[in-house]
């Protein structure tokens, strides 16, 4: 069977006082849900269809469900690569979003999670917890291989849109290029500055007309921090990670413009931007050594915010 509901896939629930957040082992760890219970809020896009279809090897990403927060490794576009002599295919959207991890461990608020490559020989190791406010995601991904392993990570958090959301972004971004053609920022190679007559960066389009935006910060960033102020609902989210290891933003939002989804997503990476070639042509790919291991984490701060604040 390639097509599941939720309840029929297997399912770890983290829960504290404050936070909830569901776990879907089968879909590379996927968290389909993140609850603030003060507030009743659900920061997770849901899948509207309440059906996961499993994807197999190699799947194509746009004709599976995007909802929830995943992680993209070792890329984002597809691309063909030579390593140790022989071609190797980087997937779309990475190797993680398709394959079903191992359970290491599982406590009331916490979860731990592992799947080996074979492609690439490497191990990726995920662990999710509640702490208060805060939802923690260590990870730490192995070369177990004998060469580098050229990679691109980036955080896949596809998060709740709302038409009065706003973004906060790192205050050292001070421009922002345009990389998907749109009607609202153009052709894709654009660079705008931060105040512009063109698009306030900090917003999200509105329900009507359908649109879609993508867009990165032009050069690192070093304060390693972002959000989304949610004002009708009261709630602040604080997105905290390592800027050494994810020094550059990039920033999704469907308006409806790409297959009816609403969604928005903040994405820390690794390298700018989204595919192995690129990536390297720009400077900014990294190499992960042969029998060495990169570890990072990120931290997610749900909050709410007193009547008629929209800050936090």
């Amino acid at each position: 069977m390639d097509q599941l509901p939720e309840n029929d896939l297997k399912r770890i629930v983290l829960e504290n006082e404050t936070l909830s957040a569901v776990i879907l082992p089968q879909l590379g760890g996927k968290l389909s849900s993140v609850y603030f219970k003060p507030r009743d809020f659900e920061l997770a896009a849901q899948n509207t269809r309440g059906i996961y279809r499993l994807p197999e090897e190699d799947a194509d990403f746009s004709e599976y469900d995007a909802s929830g927060l995943d992680d993209a490794f070792p890329n984002i576009d597809p691309a063909q690569a030579e390593r140790d002599g022989k071609r190797v295919d980087y997937p779309d959207h990475g190797e993680i979003w398709s394959h079903p991890f191992a359970v290491l461990s599982q406590k009331e608020r916490e979860a731990v999670l592992a799947w080996e490559s074979g492609r690439f020989g490497y191990r990726y190791e995920k662990r999710i917890r509640l702490e208060g406010e805060r939802l923690l995601l260590d990870w730490r991904i192995t070369n177990q291989g004998k060469t580098a392993l050229p990679c691109i990570w980036t955080f896949h958090g596809l998060m709740r849109y709302e038409e009065d959301m706003r973004l906060r972004l790192p205050s050292d971004l001070t421009r922002f290029r345009n990389v998907m053609d749109s009607p609202l920022l153009g052709k894709a190679g654009g660079i705008f500055e931060r105040k512009n007559d063109v698009w306030d960066f900090e917003s999200v389009p509105g329900r009507e007309p359908k649109t879609a935006l993508k867009f990165y910060g032009e050069g690192k960033s070093a304060e390693g921090i972002c959000g989304l102020v949610y004002p009708t609902q009261k709630v602040s989210c604080t997105i905290s990670y390592s800027a050494e290891r994810l020094p550059w933003l990039g920033v999704w939002i469907t308006a409806g413009g790409y297959r009816g989804d609403y969604n928005v997503a903040l994405e820390p990476s690794s390298g700018f931007y989204d595919d192995i070639f690129t990536a390297r042509k720009n400077g900014c790919l990294y190499e992960l050594p042969a029998k060495e291991s990169l570890e990072f984490s990120l931290s997610i701060r749900l909050k709410g915010l007193p009547e008629g604040d929209g800050r936090d």
